[in-house]
């Protein structure tokens, strides 16, 4: 895929996503095992007192009631992961996605290209009789003229 402008090699689009897919299965096991960790640790482990109270969250200087303590933020960063993982699998079959799609349309336009050059018997012009694609005949100017 390619313009005047930039040039994408689709082949290390592919190899890029295909590697992205290979890391997010890679991660899967160790989030889940991190999240296995964190949620046998209960909450009555941090204890009543000031420490415990403030790694709940519930005291002074903790962000106040409701921020979670050490707990929320663990439940927040877990999230995170997960959240960033999915996206990247789903960013990775999107990459995979275009690069099919590219493929498919330049073989279609290949095969209409060799189809336009085969029938002139001279590559690059069109048949002098009959319309070329898109219904202009061999002398209509490719563009109306300016006025």
């Amino acid at each position: 895929m390619s313009s005047g402008s930039f040039r994408i090699d689709l082949e290390e689009v592919e190899a890029a996503a295909r590697r992205i897919q290979s890391l997010v299965r890679e991660l899967e096991p160790l989030a889940a095992a991190v999240e296995a960790a964190v949620r046998q640790v209960a909450p009555v482990s941090y204890g009543t007192g000031p420490v415990g109270a403030a790694l709940l969250g519930a005291g002074p200087g903790s962000g106040g009631p409701g921020t979670g303590g050490l707990v929320g933020q663990q439940a927040r960063a877990l999230q995170g992961v997960h959240r960033f993982l999915g996206n990247s699998g789903r960013m990775a079959e999107n990459l995979l996605l275009m690069c099919r799609q590219y493929r498919e349309a330049d073989g279609g336009h290949v095969a209409a290209l060799k189809e336009l050059l085969g029938s002139s018997g001279v590559p690059g012009l069109p048949p002098e009789a009959g319309a070329v694609p898109g219904g202009r005949g061999p002398s209509a100017p490719a563009r109306p003229a300016a006025v």
